[in-house]
């Protein structure tokens, strides 16, 4: 992603965190907070990744001494809208999308940002928000939206409205922007009458009152976006982490294609899933069929979007639907199928391809949560295999 840049704010001082180093230097899992965000940062392949720091500069610097990141000064904190705003000297010759994220927030994970950019891109915003939803969102601004369920602006708690009170989906602050129109945004932000600080927030309702378009990404584990402020969120964060790196691999798909080798399967059930698979694209029976030989085309990259998908995986894609129908014609006798694709809910995309027979009303299996011809993924397996020998 090379016209993508990431700009992590790392200028706060952390007030309420022990004084004998600076909040993004705190440890978890042996490693400095911030170096967490710096290895999401970089699986996520950009062209540029930017810091923004201000407290105690020269000690974070020297303790991630890496020539990947440019440095972008905060001596007076000023507010999250400052913060960026920072970066648009560095950034002047910048046309692609701009990703911020956080120092403190260590736990995000690479696949919730690919799921973000790509919503972004393939709706073509000018920005959008990773969002999630708590009982109790306390302390969060809310995320307001317009009569046909566009995201019009957030709301700070302290300024919600009788009416917004019952809102439960908050802005995490993670969000992706086209990078000229955020900047031209920024110039137009003014200071809180309060604190006096600039934020980033307020620049939503300005792309939208520009006739700009503002997306949501809406994030299933809150756990994501966890951030540090205090010593106790830090054992908590600690915990989070443990566990996260005892349960590696999260998506099975991704699990599934590090595990099996190219060609290859096994007898047992979890390895049977594979018939064969490509340079980028698996192909596997359905564990969950709607019907006898109900076969999976999967990219081996994760991807959540069907309009995310590269020119050479969409050629894959079409020569292993080919093939898939040809092998269900051969061993089931398929007069046709149904293929439907699981786009953009969260979930690694798979491409169905179901056989039907005459007779067979097309999702009929799937509606009355019927099998026409009873079958395990595992039977299914091993008549395909013997097939394709």
């Amino acid at each position: 992603m090379n016209d993508l840049a990431v700009l992590i704010l790392a200028a706060g001082k952390g007030t309420r965190m022990p004084a004998d180093r600076p909040k993004v230097l705190q440890p978890i899992g042996g490693e400095p907070l911030i170096a967490h965000v710096l290895r999401t940062a970089r699986a996520l392949d950009p062209g540029r990744i930017l810091l923004v720091l201000g407290h105690r500069a020269d000690e974070v610097r020297a303790a991630i001494a890496a020539d990947d990141i440019e440095i972008v000064l905060q001596p007076d904190p000023r507010g999250t809208g400052d913060a960026v705003r920072r970066a648009e000297p560095t950034l002047r010759d910048h046309a692609g999308d701009l990703l911020v994220l956080y120092g403190d927030v260590p736990l995000v994970r690479p696949a919730t940002l690919h799921e973000l950019l790509e919503r972004h891109r393939v709706e073509a915003n000018a920005a959008t928000l990773l969002t999630a939803t708590l009982d109790d969102p306390s302390g969060y601004g809310r995320i307001v939206r317009d009569e046909r369920g566009f995201c019009s602006g957030i709301v700070e708690q302290r300024e919600l409205a009788a009416g917004q009170q019952a809102i439960r989906e908050f802005n995490s602050g993670i969000a992706v922007f086209r990078a000229r129109p955020l900047f031209e945004a920024l110039a137009r932000i003014r200071p809180a009458p309060r604190s006096g600080e600039y934020y980033l927030t307020d620049v939503f309702g300005l792309l939208r009152g520009a006739g700009e378009r503002i997306g949501t990404s809406h994030l299933a584990d809150p756990d994501d976006i966890r951030g540090v402020n205090t010593p106790e969120q830090l054992c908590h964060i600690q915990e989070l982490q443990a566990r996260r790196a005892a349960e590696a691999g999260a998506c099975a798909w991704c699990r599934l294609a590090g595990r099996v080798p190219v060609g290859g399967g096994g007898s047992e059930a979890t390895d049977a899933l594979l018939l064969d698979a490509g340079e980028r694209v698996l192909i596997g029976v359905n564990p969950h069929p709607f019907n006898n030989g109900h076969l999976l085309l999967i990219p081996r990259r994760h991807v959540t979007y069907a309009a995310a998908l590269d020119a050479r995986e969409i050629r894959e894609l079409s020569v292993g639907l080919q093939r898939g129908e040809a092998l269900l014609g051969s061993v089931y006798g398929a007069r046709a199928f149904n293929v439907g694709c699981r786009s953009g809910a969260g979930e690694h995309l798979t491409v169905h391809l179901v056989p039907r027979w005459e007779g067979d009303m097309s999702f009929l299996p799937l509606v009355a949560q019927l099998k026409l011809i009873p079958e395990t993924p595992l039977g299914s397996w091993e008549r395909l295999r013997e097939a394709m020998r």
